[in-house]
């Protein structure tokens, strides 16, 4: 897997996940995998770039496994969900 991708190359992610994450200087994929989906969701939720939203860490972390959020276990998004809070 190529890990230089921008954020807008990466699955799930668009240009306004590429803008909020450019905001707590993540560019790429190398700077995401870097601080995990999890600790870049709970940065951006304290920051106040965006409200929280289960959608979002589960689109970053399936990103991170370069696929689709919808195809995340459940087991999974709990995993997500248990390190965003702590």
């Amino acid at each position: 897997m190529n890990d230089n991708r921008s954020i807008e190359q990466m699955r799930n992610l668009g240009p306004r996940c590429a803008e909020w994450l450019a905001q707590i200087e993540i560019y790429d994929e190398a700077g995401l995998r870097a601080i995990g989906a999890a600790g870049a969701y709970r940065e951006l939720v304290v920051r106040g770039i965006v409200q929280p939203h289960r959608m979002l860490l589960y689109a970053l972390g399936g990103a991170l496994l370069d696929r689709s959020c919808m195809s995340l276990s459940r087991a999974e998004k709990r995993e997500l969900e248990e390190l965003a809070e702590s």
